[in-house]
């Protein structure tokens, strides 16, 4: 018999290992079990969102049965740490007799130390390891510049990626075939609890192929991407980073309504974005480490809990800025152009570490992603690669006079201002804070702008 063993890459379309998995199992006319395994512990120092973990467990149901379909039995198990895998793995083989394991490549450190543990151990057992790339629009590291090494300017970056994807691009693959071979031996799995409730965010793998086709299908994303009260965004982020969903049928979705001019687009550069981070964690390991990528950055963080627990509950003060968190509470995601304001005021304005902002924002977000999650921080405080330069500071309110202009979005998520005019809204006076109950400016934002590129230039 041979295993899969799912990961991040929670579907059957366009799953390479699921697919080798299938075909290898059908050629040698021998059974094929799934298998996934939690670890709790591990997501705890990873830092993890609840909400996350709780959408991954009922995506992973959902798969769970779908497989089912395939004659495909799955089990499912849990273990503290990634360093238990192995012995797991060691107990499966002891128990069923499998000849092959079939899996996709994972990039990040503690996952590959994880990873070359298993391989080691299946190679001791003379047990085949069939080894894929994930569904990526291409591999990391596939994108070098001339002189070697990894390009540290996204705009050259890209150019070169997309002629890449031109020449080498690969339609997703299909539903795999069913296994024609069962299996006979009864699989205990631990429950999966697929009791998820929440409006934005449907389970399933048919459920994210359907806001995909929708989104391609009526989307104004270029007019509409950076103002947080319209939806013009794809909101694909959560099934994106669980895998439910891959960038390859984002990219042939678009490619099917749009044609060639689809690689141009601005939603397809986003993707792209989101291949620059993964690659620059490929390339970089110590990204992972919480280490600055410029490594003569600014390091030297001011620390001031009221500001941080402020920052954190919305309280900062300034309107758009705690829109943006307490949707992040409320709903475990934040409109794209608010993270960037969010995050910009809270390294640049208030001075403090990114790598705060960086764990609460993955503690919270339903669509946490270690790669873009710490390239978008190390963007914002001027660390990072291709980071926004130091002296390029978001002014909150003219920023929500800009995108937020009549306050639909504040009046969302700060109802205690609904009444203000949409003039005052973004920047309510001192009487009209004192009567809605909401706080004065934690910051001066002249003061502190004035001081950050101080700091900055001196450092």
């Amino acid at each position: 018999m041979h295993l899969i063993w799912l990961r991040n890459d929670l579907r059957l379309m366009d799953n390479p290992a699921l697919t080798a998995a299938v075909q290898q199992a059908n050629l040698d006319g021998c059974p094929l079990l799934a298998l996934f395994i939690r670890c709790p512990e591990q997501d705890r120092l990873h830092h993890r969102a609840q909400s996350q973990l709780q959408f991954r467990d009922a995506n992973l149901a959902d798969v769970v049965e779908r497989l089912q379909t395939l004659h495909i039995k799955s089990f499912v198990k849990t273990v503290p740490l990634y360093a238990a895998v192995p012995d797991l793995f060691a107990a499966l083989l002891q128990k069923h007799p499998i000849r092959s394991v079939f899996f996709s490549r994972d990039y990040l450190v503690n996952e590959l130390k994880r990873d070359d543990a298993v391989l080691k151990l299946l190679q001791y057992h003379a047990v085949e390891a069939c080894v894929s790339e994930p569904a990526y629009l291409l591999p990391p590291q596939s994108i070098e510049r001339q002189s070697g090494g990894m390009y540290h300017v996204f705009t050259p970056y890209k150019r070169q990626f997309i002629q890449q994807l031109k020449d080498r691009y690969q339609s997703p693959l299909p539903m795999p075939d069913k296994v024609t071979c069962g299996y006979a031996v009864d699989v205990k799995s631990e429950t999966t609890n697929n009791d998820w409730q929440h409006d934005w965010w449907s389970v399933g793998e048919p459920a994210a192929r359907k806001r995909l086709s929708a989104f391609v299908e009526h989307n104004r994303y270029q007019q509409q991407r950076d103002y947080p009260a319209v939806s013009g965004t794809s909101r694909l982020s959560p099934y994106l980073a669980l895998g439910i969903i891959s960038p390859r049928q984002c990219l042939a979705q678009a490619l099917k309504k749009h044609g060639e001019s689809a690689f141009e687009s601005t939603w397809v550069s986003e993707l792209i974005w989101r291949e620059f981070y993964h690659d620059l964690v490929a390339h970089y390991p110590r990204l992972v480490k919480h280490q600055t990528f410029k490594q003569d950055a600014m390091d030297d963080w001011l620390y001031d809990k009221t500001i941080v627990d402020a920052w954190k509950n919305g309280q900062t003060g300034f309107p758009i800025i705690d829109a943006g968190m307490r949707q992040l509470k409320q709903q475990h995601w934040m409109h794209n152009r608010v993270r960037m304001l969010t995050a910009s005021f809270f390294t640049k304005l208030c001075l403090h570490d990114w790598r705060i902002g960086e764990q609460y924002f993955m503690e919270q977000l339903i669509d946490g992603d270690f790669a873009s999650n710490n390239g978008g921080w190390q963007w914002s405080s001027a660390s990072g690669c291709d980071a926004a330069p130091y002296f390029r500071i978001f002014n909150p309110t003219s920023q929500s006079k800009k995108f937020d202009a009549n306050g639909a979005y504040i009046r969302k998520y700060v109802p205690e201002l609904m009444a203000l005019s949409d003039q005052d809204i973004h920047n309510p006076s001192g009487q009209q804070r004192q009567n809605c109950g909401y706080p004065e400016a934690i910051i001066d934002y002249k003061q502190s702008r004035e001081q950050a590129l101080d700091w900055f230039k001196s450092r």
